[in-house]
């Protein structure tokens, strides 16, 4: 979490979320809706407090996994779809962006994420950031 963020959340022009893939969130950080939860997600564990029925993936899921998905990766047909061993998690993050309502996704993944941003946009109806070097974008973006 960069300090100009936290900056921007205490003057009230952000809400900072978190996603429950990462752990409980630090105070003044807010939980974002879970996307797909199975029984092998290793976060998860008893003390969390996220409701059983909001672990469904949204109807953009599925086309996400598609996006971010490498060429090359290992994928593993599963009851909730073609998994790609290295980049479930990135499609999950996206997901739980996108349920929640996100209009701005931060993320250091230039690989499986950012190098995907117009097509996810376009799909998800957010923009995409790098926190160091989209700063001044991000920071106009809000504003305007």
């Amino acid at each position: 979490m960069r300090d100009w963020l936290r900056t921007l959340s205490r003057e009230g022009k952000v809400v900072l979320m978190l996603f429950p893939y990462d752990g409980h969130n630090p105070s003044g950080v807010r939980r974002a809706t879970a996307g797909l939860i199975t029984c092998d997600s290793t976060w998860l564990d008893c003390s969390m407090d996220i409701p059983i029925g909001e672990g469904d993936p949204s109807e953009k899921f599925e086309e996400i996994r598609r996006v971010v998905r490498r060429d090359n990766e290992k994928r593993v047909e599963a009851p909730t779809g073609l998994i790609g061993l290295r980049t479930e998690g990135d499609a999950r993050h996206l997901d739980s962006a996108y349920k929640s309502g996100c209009r701005a996704f931060l993320t250091t993944d230039k690989g499986d994420i950012l190098n995907h941003a117009p097509e996810l946009e376009r799909l998800l109806g957010l923009r995409l950031f790098h926190p160091d070097q989209d700063r001044d974008k991000f920071i106009a973006f809000v504003t305007a």
